[in-house]
């Protein structure tokens, strides 16, 4: 213990730093008081206790290469991190740093208790394992770069989608590892939420994928957090939906008939060209997306339309012709039919209503009605006169027949006034029937 006295007070007082020293053999030969009451030792430096005696087994090959490396090297520094059991028996994490000293053939190393540090270290790492677990559970593609550009942080999704490794990625720069993109849109999104520091959304088409991607990029205090969607399905989906509308909406437009779509509260979510040509011509307003569609129904029509189209939304189909004011003081009909409006999940979400313009069939329907009521009128008239006629001469043939006259010849006669008679009844009955 004399050959402590040589070292500063500060260190051999320390409540800190863990002071030794030993031979090349690793045989202690001097130790400060902290090192001693640490670690129970006092009474044991007298060179039968070596310094790997002191720390876990596991740990001697660490031990023995760094002392063979001191006397191979004197003056110069070797550090290594070893275990020590304490007699509660917990380890305490140590760090030290071993020197040879050419003058006196001694080693001396200089320690550090570092068991917060490795404890905080198992704690950043379980918790850096669990972000990593959630980050890998997102399906959408994420990662992180510094302000270099280097990426801290990557996702499985991501990984999947660029088919790299995460140690290919981890610590690397974007555009060494992605250089196509570089003088890409995505290059220009990036440096533009840096300098900003406002989130940028954007779309893109990545050729080398063969997909489209949703990519939004917030910036961070070190650097830029990136989320990738692929949105190639959507995309797809989008597309066919428009061609699909616009399809649609060529059939709906080109037809004579008027379309709409109708929400629960009487608000024209959608309509064709006919309904907003003749929304002008007939009530004189344009028709909107947003109005209420009871605007274009009479005062006397809106009871019956309300309950047609509270019928609808219970899921009835309901027809109607209607007798309509229109702009210019005269009336119109219309047959108007409303019906149930479904989604994909088959939920009742509005009413469609369809109207067509059936004023000329319907004044002509009425004028053959009219007419068809003329001629029962006259049919049943002259079937009567007929009918007369036709009795005065059976009731002739009836005397003829007591008459010694060519009775074969009368025969005939009555034959065909038969006939006749059942053929006059058998218009009157036509008539009747349709007169009902």
């Amino acid at each position: 213990m004399q050959n402590m006295k040589r070292f500063p007070f500060i260190i051999r007082t320390s409540k800190t730093i863990y002071y030794v020293t030993v031979t090349y053999d690793g045989s202690y030969i001097s130790a400060n008081n902290h090192f001693l009451d640490r670690f129970d030792c006092h009474g044991l430096i007298d060179g039968s206790l070596r310094f790997k005696d002191t720390i876990i087994k596991d740990d001697w090959p660490q031990v023995e290469r760094v002392l063979d490396l001191c006397k191979a090297e004197p003056g110069k520094t070797f550090v290594i991190t070893v275990r020590k059991p304490l007699s509660s028996g917990n380890l305490v994490h140590t760090s030290w740093e071993f020197v040879a000293d050419e003058t006196t053939n001694e080693i001396v190393s200089i320690g550090f208790d570092i068991s917060l540090r490795v404890a905080y270290s198992k704690k950043v790492a379980k918790f850096d394992k669990r972000i990593n677990q959630i980050v890998d559970g997102i399906t959408d593609g994420l990662y992180i770069l510094d302000k270099d550009w280097k990426f801290s942080l990557v996702n499985q999704a991501f990984l999947k989608m660029v088919g790299k490794s995460r140690e290919l990625l981890i610590g690397k720069c974007i555009w060494d590892i992605l250089p196509d993109d570089k003088n890409s849109s995505y290059s220009n999104f990036y440096r533009e939420a840096v300098r900003s520091g406002e989130a940028q959304k954007f779309e893109d088409y990545r050729h080398n994928l063969n997909s489209w991607f949703w990519i939004a990029a917030y910036p961070t205090v070190d650097g830029l957090l990136v989320f990738f969607k692929d949105i190639t399905e959507r995309k797809i989906e989008r597309s066919l939906l428009i061609e699909s509308k616009n399809k649609l909406s060529a059939v709906l437009n080109s037809t004579l008939e008027s379309h709409m779509l109708v929400s629960p509260d009487y608000r024209i979510v959608s309509f064709n060209k006919t309904a907003y040509t003749d929304s002008s011509n007939l009530h004189g307003k344009k028709m909107r997306e947003g109005m209420n569609i009871l605007e274009y129904v009479t005062s006397e029509n809106t009871d019956m339309f309300k309950a047609d189209f509270s019928a609808a939304l219970s899921g009835k189909l309901v027809m109607s012709v209607v007798l309509m004011d229109v702009q210019n003081g005269g009336k119109k009909w219309f047959r108007i039919e409303l019906s149930p409006a479904f989604n994909v999940d088959n939920d009742i979400i509005g009413v469609v209503i369809n109207s067509i313009d059936i004023d000329e069939l319907k004044r002509y329907e009425l004028k053959l009605e009219k007419s068809n009521k003329q001629l029962r009128a006259i049919a049943f008239q002259q079937s009567h006169e007929m009918r007369s006629s036709i009795a005065r001469v059976l009731g002739l043939m009836g005397l003829l027949k007591e008459s010694p006259g060519d009775r074969e010849i009368m025969s005939h006669v009555e034959e065909v006034s038969n006939e006749l008679d059942s053929i006059i009844h058998d218009i009157i009955d036509k008539t009747e029937e349709d007169s009902y």
